[in-house]
């Protein structure tokens, strides 16, 4: 709760962890990108007193971003109010308890959409979400805005909540899982293929246009089928973060094209014949290519209290971070070396330090 009275800037919209991690149940609709951008604005409308039990009044031009007819502003707010959360928690005796509510509990919308106000109660589940959470992402209300994916939402939300995070860069997610967070529907895209190029592949590609965030990823196969999926995310540079302002700034006319020609742009180039190249993006301990680098990271990375090794995708990224500081190419002559040395200094930062 403390993260939403902070002052943390007019382009920032402050997301409860356990609401960006949430999963949506089989079977159930997953909120349309216009209804979880709503949500996002009535949150961060409500600000301090989101978990009071009080009215929110808001004109209604606040809310309609992109313009749309009063019918589909009203269906908005139906799939806010018809949309079932689940919280389990532990009561004031210690027991774990579980409630279940909507995510608005009472509205009431004038039906003047040029002057009228939009009147809106957060349901107790979901206060009592914001009012447990210990963990909060920072979201961009300019990036929040234009995404035109739902599914793109869902990723940025996701890596927005780990962005922060200093001890690693990646995670790999169970498939079941990633499609359950991105909210794709059961029984829709049931091949890898089809939800790698409809959802993935679209996702990944507009996050990194519109974000201050790179995303990349790696599939995982468990014999000859793709059952889970590592995600890599970094922090853009200065340079970065300025070109993606400027994609903001400019119409959305043409974008999905910038976006489809930037990748051409900064498709990766090939390593060099004869030379070995670390991997551009994710981590290290998956795939038969990069069993080179495994072997290096478990013979000379320090190791952590308990004979452990760190993380490996956070050993990855420093290294590719360190290498981008020296200018010193992926594929440069003796980078197997570079990287050796690399993890007899690595220092990694624990949890909680």
């Amino acid at each position: 709760m403390e993260a939403l009275t902070k002052n943390t800037g007019t382009n920032a919209l402050i997301a409860a962890g356990e609401i960006v991690e949430l999963r949506f149940r089989d079977h159930a609709r997953a909120l349309s990108l216009r209804s979880a951008k709503l949500f996002h604005l009535l949150v961060d409308h409500a600000g301090p007193k989101a978990c009071d039990d009080v009215e929110h009044r808001i004109p209604i031009a606040e809310v309609n971003f992109p313009h749309v007819e009063a019918d589909a502003l009203v269906e908005c707010v139906r799939d806010l109010v018809g949309t079932l959360v689940e919280l389990t928690y532990k009561g004031e005796d210690g027991s774990l308890r579980t409630k279940y509510g909507p995510l608005l509990s009472d509205v009431d919308r004038h039906h003047d959409y040029t002057n009228g106000d939009l009147v809106y109660r957060l349901s107790p589940a979901l206060r009592l979400i914001l009012q447990n959470s210990n963990h909060w992402a920072a979201l961009s209300r300019d990036a929040v805005l234009s995404f035109e994916s739902r599914y793109a939402l869902r990723l940025y939300e996701l890596m927005t909540l780990r962005g922060g995070l200093r001890h690693k860069n990646t995670e790999i997610f169970e498939l079941d899982d990633l499609r359950n967070r991105l909210g794709v529907p059961s029984g829709k895209l049931p091949r890898w293929s089809n939800f790698k190029q409809k959802v993935l592949d679209q996702a990944v590609s507009e996050v990194n246009q519109l974000s201050g965030l790179e995303v990349s990823y790696e599939a995982i196969k468990r014999g000859r089928r793709v059952d889970r999926v590592a995600l890599t995310w970094t922090q853009r540079d200065a340079s970065g973060r300025a070109g993606v302002a400027r994609e903001l700034a400019h119409s959305r006319v043409g974008r999905k094209v910038r976006r489809e020609d930037t990748e051409d742009a900064i498709a990766p180039s090939p390593p060099r014949v004869g030379r070995k190249a670390f991997p551009e993006h994710g981590s290290i301990r998956h795939g038969s290519e990069r069993q080179v680098w495994l072997e290096i990271a478990e013979k000379h990375a320090q190791r952590l209290p308990g004979g452990h090794l760190p993380d490996l995708g956070g050993l990855a990224g420093a290294f590719r971070d360190w290498c981008m500081s020296k200018g010193i190419p992926l594929d440069a002559p003796g980078i197997e070396k570079t990287f050796t040395t690399f993890c007899k200094k690595y220092r990694p930062l624990l949890s909680g330090a």
